[in-house]
């Protein structure tokens, strides 16, 4: 009896196996009755982030320093060199006009010969309106006075320019010698001279604006101006010079203090910029990945101005795109990806 049972449900099973197999088919079939393959499996998304492809700018910028000076610097001597000093009124930090007494010297034998070349003028004037004497000789003793009166004024050292004292070497009681006793200089106005390769002094021009960092005087820039551009390099450095002006009416800086400038050489205004990590090199040729419907598309750029991680991109794309900027490695054209990124809702679709 269990025998027959087992045969029984073996029997089944074999039943159950047919139909199933037969269903299987039937399903397969095509209106014409033709067998159709198994249906596969949806294919895999890659996933890949993207980043919208705008414009912007660029900027080649190179640092380069250098000292600042100030514009107006003088280095006053005595015009006679025998003179002895007798007086030094000012010091180094003091603020001077023009005209003012800086060193003063000794006058006496000088203020003797003044009068002595006074009398006698007088005395030809006198003489001359008698017809005593001659034109000429009325000539010479003026002359002569006036010779006098100007070593009288040159017994006093006066400041040519309005500024401040930036070194006094004069001593009483010395001969004032022939070199520099004061030094003023006006800082209202300061200049920058920096060296600029010649491969970068051709994007230049006067009146560029820079703006100038002097770490000891403040954390803030200065603005400054481009000047000068030397139309010959210099021997040395063979580089050319470029000097800056800036303005120092708060008086923050000084001279001879370290400026440092970011110097910009090349600027690409309203370009489209792209990373250049998202740029594959393909048998010569730049490549890019861009997202179109869910889809990988592979296209051809041509790129310009390359800065750090941007560069500038002249063919290849526009405005909008969904550019791959991560997996770009791991699809090809026509991949099925999943992107994320700045425009993605979650479901790669541009919101």
């Amino acid at each position: 009896m269990k025998k027959k049972i087992v045969i029984l449900l073996i029997g089944l099973l074999l039943v159950a196996a047919f139909v199933w197999k037969a269903g299987s088919v039937l399903q397969n079939k095509g209106e014409g009755g033709e067998l159709l393959a198994p249906v596969a499996e949806e294919q895999s998304k890659i996933p890949v982030t993207v980043e919208q492809v705008q414009k912007g700018t660029l900027e080649r910028k190179i640092p380069l320093g250098g000292l600042l000076k100030a514009r107006e610097e003088v280095m006053l001597a005595a015009k006679n060199p025998s003179l002895q000093i007798v007086s030094v009124p000012v010091e180094v930090g003091d603020y001077v006009s023009v005209g003012t007494p800086l060193v003063i010297f000794d006058s006496r034998e000088i203020d003797l010969q003044l009068e002595q070349a006074q009398l006698a003028y007088d005395r030809n004037k006198e003489l001359f309106a008698a017809g005593a004497v001659s034109q000429f000789q009325l000539e010479q003793s003026e002359t002569a006075l006036q010779s006098l009166q100007l070593q009288k004024e040159n017994c006093v050292l006066n400041s040519t320019i309005n500024g401040y004292v930036a070194a006094v070497t004069a001593v009483e009681g010395q001969l004032a010698g022939a070199s520099p006793l004061v030094t003023v200089v006006n800082t209202e106005q300061l200049e920058l001279t920096v060296q600029v390769g010649e491969n970068y002094v051709g994007g230049l021009k006067l009146g560029q604006q820079v703006d100038v960092k002097v770490s000891a005087a403040s954390r803030e820039s200065f603005p400054a101006v481009i000047k000068t551009i030397a139309p010959k390099a210099d021997a040395m450095s063979k580089a050319f010079p470029v000097t800056l002006s800036l303005s120092n009416r708060q008086k923050q800086l000084k001279d001879g203090m370290y400026g440092e400038i970011e110097l910009v050489v090349d600027r690409r205004e309203d370009v489209i910029v792209i990373p250049q990590y998202a740029v594959l090199d393909h048998e010569g040729k730049k490549k890019v990945f861009v997202v179109e419907n869910g889809v990988a598309r592979e296209k051809e750029v041509e790129l310009g101005l390359a800065l750090g991680e941007r560069v500038e991109l002249t063919k290849g794309l526009k405005v909008g795109e969904l550019l791959v900027v991560e997996g770009q490695y791991g699809i090809k054209d026509g991949t099925l990806v999943e992107w994320n990124g700045a425009q993605n809702n979650g479901r790669g679709e541009t919101k």
